[in-house]
């Protein structure tokens, strides 16, 4: 954040935040809610391939206060070791199989997420002069080799997910899809009417760089791909930091949900049906 802050003027993406509307801020709320809810879908669907029979909605308050243990360490994996530790008590399941389920999480989510930023890069190729015409073709059969990829490596890296392959795609299409409307709604939020398309590659990047233990909750990884895009880009630095910091905000107030959730407590469920 302070090399972001040393590029761009504080005051100003303040003003912008300042002035936004607040009812699209509302809905980019809203709807990376509804993207938890489908990330705790696919969270469900791996959990279920490895044999432990965990409900619905106890799922998705473990998924809720996952997500507010995520702001305290490096590459939100915070939330990944309290599931871990939760599930590996509570259901007496190996910690292999579990550790191997959120990474698989993981892996299902960045290749969906670097396959729409492909998609979404052909439109940004124009705005350079130095790439070949065969450029947008290539990017269009990386984006579509994502998901074969991902199948490849279900198959072989993490066969006993392999019975969930088809659920874990379709979660994770929903979960980055919803995700990508989320940044529009911010964008929306700050007057911004044009270039979409490349606000929404960067924002796919960004994310891919969040995951890096390198930030807390990425913050300030995200700012940092919008402030050096803005000066090849015809995007206006403003705005890009202010949609990396006010998505922060908005995952922020969603985990401090996780607050005042109370979970079952991690015994083993064959202890309380003894």
């Amino acid at each position: 954040m302070y090399i972001v802050f040393r590029k761009v003027d504080f005051t100003t993406v303040w003003e912008l935040v300042r002035k936004s509307n607040v009812w699209w801020l509302i809905l980019a709320f809203l709807l990376f809610n509804v993207s938890k809810v489908f990330s705790a879908h696919r969270l469900r669907a791996l959990l279920h391939a490895i044999n432990i029979p965990i409900d619905y909605f106890h799922n998705l308050k473990l998924c809720y206060v996952g997500m507010f243990y995520n702001l305290f360490l490096p590459g939100s994996v915070g939330g990944d070791g309290y599931k871990v530790v939760y599930l590996n008590k509570r259901y007496t399941a190996k910690l292999k199989l579990l550790v191997a389920s959120v990474l698989m999480d993981r892996v299902s989510g960045a290749a969906i997420l670097l396959a729409m930023a492909l998609g979404f890069g052909v439109f940004v190729t124009p705005f350079f002069n130095f790439f070949p015409e065969y450029t947008n073709t290539g990017l269009v059969v990386l984006a579509l080799m994502a998901i074969p990829a991902l199948l490849v490596v279900t198959r072989f890296v993490f066969p006993s997910f392999w019975p969930a392959k088809g659920p874990i795609i379709l979660w994770s299409i929903g979960v980055q899809g919803v995700q990508v409307i989320c940044a529009y709604a911010i964008l929306r939020a700050f007057g911004v009417t044009d270039l979409f398309t490349i606000y929404f590659v960067l924002f796919l990047v960004s994310s891919l760089a969040s995951m890096l233990p390198l930030s807390f909750g990425g913050v300030g990884l995200r700012e940092l791909v919008f402030v050096y895009a803005s000066q090849y880009l015809p995007i206006h630095e403003t705005p890009a930091v202010a949609l990396g910091l006010m998505y922060f905000v908005v995952i922020a107030a969603s985990s401090f949900i996780g607050v005042f959730i109370k979970l079952p407590a991690a015994e083993s469920v064959l202890a309380e049906r003894e």
